[in-house]
């Protein structure tokens, strides 16, 4: 179906939101769902609490959702089917709205988020400790550069010799030394309230862009049917 020069170009971005969504919705389920099954010690140890499994839980929906959505929209732009990309407007309204809700309840009760990311930081470098793996090691990486930090803090990661994550680290008479702070005071010191809602908000923008494309491409779509069928097609 010939789309005028809006519908292409909102065909093309819509091909790579799609593309973006699918990478970050596969990473969270993937990661949701190892984290998850794998978070059992020696001895079938436990290493699991509530506000792990809860945000892992959140993770793994919140990927699932993603990529439900990226799918319809994905078949709906490449099929340029009307009914598709309705159905892929109204999944995108839904997800930017109830992302905006999540920022602003994020950003009221921002004490009590600092609290569930610091506990789940908390629970991943427990387990890390015990289980070495680099899913691990690569989330703790990005607590660590994001927040200056390193696990329990330098001096008891240089007694501990796990200085292998931290972002300030220097070696000496091969005994590795780290600097960095504790993460979970830093998380809870620095974790703003207006970071946390400009991620929020920043995710649902990018919802409300791809909102906007596939709605112009809708149009696109149905002045396409109209003028191609002018006789048989009733709006």
């Amino acid at each position: 179906m010939a789309l005028d020069g809006c519908g292409q170009i909102c065909k093309v971005l819509l091909f790579l939101v799609n593309l973006l969504f699918v990478l970050a919705g596969m990473g969270m389920l993937c990661g949701g769902l190892y984290l998850r099954f794998s978070a059992e010690g020696p001895l079938n140890l436990d290493l699991k609490t509530q506000h792990f499994v809860f945000a892992v839980s959140v993770l793994m929906a919140v990927g699932a959702a993603i990529l439900i959505a990226a799918a319809i929209g994905d078949y709906a732009s490449c099929s340029e089917n009307k009914s598709a990309l309705g159905v892929y407007c109204s999944i995108l309204a839904f997800l930017a709205t109830l992302t905006i809700i999540c920022g602003v309840l994020s950003y009221l009760n921002i004490r009590e988020f600092c609290n569930h990311v610091g506990e789940f930081y908390a629970t991943v470098y427990a387990q890390y400790l015990i289980k070495k793996d680099g899913i691990r090691a690569i989330i703790l990486r990005l607590f660590h550069n994001a927040f200056d930090c390193c696990g329990l803090g330098g001096t008891l990661q240089t007694i501990m010799q796990e200085t292998d994550t931290c972002p300030q680290k220097y070696s000496l008479m091969g005994i590795s030394f780290s600097t960095s702070t504790s993460c979970v005071t830093a998380i809870l010191a620095d974790l703003q309230a207006s970071t946390v809602l400009g991620t929020f908000i920043g995710i649902a923008g990018l919802m409300l862009v791809a909102l906007g494309c596939s709605s112009l491409m809708y149009h696109s779509v149905k002045k396409s049917m109209y003028y191609s069928h002018p006789a048989t097609y009733y709006y």
